[in-house]
């Protein structure tokens, strides 16, 4: 697959969560509805589930990024059907944190990764006025009453 595939296949505005399901202060469970998932993808969508879970517990106060993506093989077939992220955090500091993500895919065979957050201030770059409020917007819409009800 080209950059350019790549580019075509993402979902526009690139978010590939549709809803999750249980978020506490020890992680989160998110899903995706798709006919299929190509694993890069489901990578993704780790990695965004990681990162929304962050910012929340920063309360919506920093910028988060993916640091790494590790501890599993790349798979060529696209995952069928709905697809459940279980993001487990195993430790944080003021800087980063860690996930063991497991991907749950409703036709195939579970897959552990491990996934790991950056965490800085905003700045004149990832700045305030458009991120904080656009994530917090984001986790309202993803966990529906799930949000009033966690942290």
């Amino acid at each position: 697959m080209t950059p350019v595939d790549v580019v075509r296949e993402a979902p526009c505005p690139f978010v590939l969560l549709d809803g999750i399901s249980r978020a506490d202060a020890t992680g989160l469970a998110a899903w995706r509805e798709s006919g299929e998932t190509p694993f890069w993808m489901a990578l993704e969508a780790a990695a965004q589930a990681a990162a929304l879970h962050q910012r929340r517990l920063a309360d919506f106060g920093a910028h988060a990024f993916l640091l790494s993506l590790g501890g599993c093989r790349w798979c060529a077939a696209p995952f069928p059907g709905r697809l459940e992220l279980h993001a487990r955090l195993l430790g944080r500091s003021a800087g980063a944190a860690a996930y063991d993500v497991t991907l749950c895919p409703e036709h195939a065979p579970a897959l552990s990764l491990s996934v790991h957050i950056g965490l800085t201030p905003y700045d004149d770059v990832f700045r305030r006025e458009l991120l904080q409020e656009r994530y917090r917007t984001l986790w309202e819409k993803l966990a529906g009453s799930v949000a009033r009800g966690c942290f």
